[in-house]
């Protein structure tokens, strides 16, 4: 079904560029998504959407940037709950909460990933099991994620319980910067969203497909392992979803434009076999009280996942 039209209720917003506030380095999973929507997103506007890279702490720092503007769709942020909704529930030195913002529009879903550097003697979830018991008490198993409290990190902390060993965590400021580390062989496996150019990349010899940390698996993930098929890790299912938000106080008619022109760009088949050809799942179109909902629901999820966890808040 396609989305409405987007409404002439305020002829003046957007009246120039707006700034898309993606939380990571370029080069990323995120970065990819937003370059991949911001053409489509401002044909759709009639200005220019400019995607800006601001990197570190796990999102908080790109979205304390989006809370320190006005709340007049000038900046509109591309996350997920790793930035907004984790951070505050983990971090006592985040100062924001995930109700200062307002949920546009999701994006897509992703299956998580359980990666491992090249010479990692390991094949297998039974084989990852086995040598991080086996390091344990010498050189425990190394791991990098986006950062402290988010989704990666909160589910290695839940396999080093579930495998009874120690895994050692090295935070970055994006996906990309652990991905090259992981390539590099400084880190010894990495949990990301998945991404089918990580199949190029194994094929290439510069680290290992080890598992898919759904049953749900889309074409392109089908020749891996689900986790949750070993014993231990058989409630084991966890996915992320990117996400358009707002600062909340953004007034009605400009949340409903922007709203309005994702699910529409969203709908362009160019971007949806860009994304689904990633291994990712579009959303469909969603109006704005949707969204309100889902990110209500969200909060409830992550919060299920902290205690899941027993993840100890830090400072």
């Amino acid at each position: 079904m396609t989305a409405p039209a987007l409404s002439a209720a305020d002829e003046k917003y957007p009246s120039g560029p707006i700034t898309m506030v993606v939380p990571y380095p370029a080069g990323g999973s995120s970065d990819t998504i937003a370059r991949v929507l911001s053409g489509p997103i401002g044909e759709q506007l009639g200005v220019q959407v400019v995607v800006e890279n601001v990197g570190g702490a796990t999102g908080s720092i790109a979205a304390n940037k989006v809370l320190n503007a006005k709340a007049d769709g000038g900046y509109f942020f591309q996350g997920s709950a790793n930035e907004l909704i984790l951070p505050p529930l983990t971090n006592s030195a985040i100062r924001f909460t995930p109700d200062q913002f307002q949920n546009l529009h999701p994006i897509n879903t992703s299956n998580l990933v359980l990666l491992v550097k090249q010479d990692l003697p390991v094949r297998s979830i039974d084989d990852f099991v086995k040598l991080a018991k086996e390091r344990a008490s010498s050189t425990p198993l190394t791991y990098g994620t986006v950062g402290v409290g988010s989704l990666y990190h909160l589910v290695a902390e839940r396999m080093a319980q579930t495998i009874k060993a120690p895994l050692i965590h090295a935070p970055y400021r994006g996906s990309a910067p652990a991905m090259q580390d992981l390539a590099g062989g400084q880190i010894d496996f990495t949990i990301q969203s998945f991404s089918k150019s990580m199949k190029d990349m194994e094929k290439d010899g510069r680290y290992k497909i080890i598992a898919i940390f759904s049953k749900d698996k889309p074409g392109v993930q089908q020749e891996y392992a689900s986790i949750s098929d070993h014993e231990l890790f058989k409630d084991f299912e966890y996915t992320t979803g990117s996400r358009y938000y707002v600062k909340t106080g953004t007034p009605d008619h400009i949340v409903q434009k922007l709203n309005q022109a994702i699910a529409n760009a969203l709908q362009d088949p160019k971007v949806v076999a860009t994304l689904e050809g990633d291994g990712r799942t579009v959303s469909k179109p969603t109006s704005v009280p949707e969204a309100k909902d889902l990110y209500l629901d969200e909060i409830k999820t992550y919060e299920k996942i902290i205690k899941e966890t027993g993840f100890k808040h830090t400072n």
